[in-house]
């Protein structure tokens, strides 16, 4: 089987995404090449193919002198935030193509600018791409191996334990591929369609990605199929 997604590698640039932001994003109601830069990043974060599951790290909460001193230790909390999207829905890579032309102006060509164009507009007729991408403000012991973590996954370990479930029926993984140097994160492909049709259809409630691997972070995420409606076209 081909790499899903290695076409579509633009491996030029990595960039790091803010925190969900609170603000009222209309995506279907124009262009996204007029999107603002926090649209673009709530649909990554916050929307109908793109949301975050949030790990709390306390591990650096220790040391006798800081409880003698009765300081706060709230700064010693971390937050680690692992986005879970589905790069195979068109609106996420329109999200993605836009913030890298909207972060990085300077030193995008002609060239990339249409690599980027191809990429927003791709077809995934036969497979189902969810990324996860692990990150945090700040540096702590979770955040690196929860990132670790996803390097060293194999398909193989995968295959039992990682699926999408929709309509009660479980579909898994059929080939898991670790973060490149694009930024894009881990990449869990599924097949589009079971028995000649596709398992996600309008009438779907909800729709779970699920991956529970021995000694990594669980990951359980739902999304309302009814909510990712996109120009007209369900988008996953």
């Amino acid at each position: 089987m081909k790499p899903v997604c290695r076409a579509f590698v633009i491996g030029l640039f990595a960039f790091m995404l803010a925190y969900p932001l609170a603000i009222s994003a209309q995506w279907d109601k124009k262009p996204y090449t007029e999107w603002s830069e926090k649209e673009s990043t709530k649909l990554l974060n916050d929307s109908p193919w793109g949301q975050t599951q949030t790990l709390t790290d306390t591990s650096q909460m220790t040391g006798q002198a800081r409880l003698d001193s009765g300081q706060s230790r709230v700064q010693d909390v971390f937050k680690i935030h692992i986005r879970i999207r589905f790069l195979s829905a068109k609106p996420v890579r329109q999200a993605i193509s836009h913030l890298m032309e909207l972060t990085n102006r300077e030193r995008i060509d002609a060239q990339l600018a249409e690599r980027l164009k191809a990429f927003a507009a791709a077809d995934f007729p036969d497979y189902v791409v969810v990324t996860v991408v692990s990150e945090s403000d700040k540096a702590s012991r979770l955040l690196q191996e929860t990132q670790a973590a996803f390097y060293k996954l194999t398909s193989s370990e995968l295959k039992n334990n990682t699926y999408l479930l929709a309509n009660g029926q479980r579909v898994f993984i059929k080939e898991y591929q670790p973060p490149g140097k694009d930024g894009l994160g881990a990449r869990y492909i599924f097949p589009r369609l079971v028995d000649g049709k596709a398992f996600i259809t309008p009438e779907t409630s909800d729709v779970l990605f699920h991956s529970e691997p021995r000694g990594a972070v669980v990951l359980n995420m739902r999304y309302k199929v009814k909510d990712m409606m996109y120009a007209g076209k369900l988008e996953y």
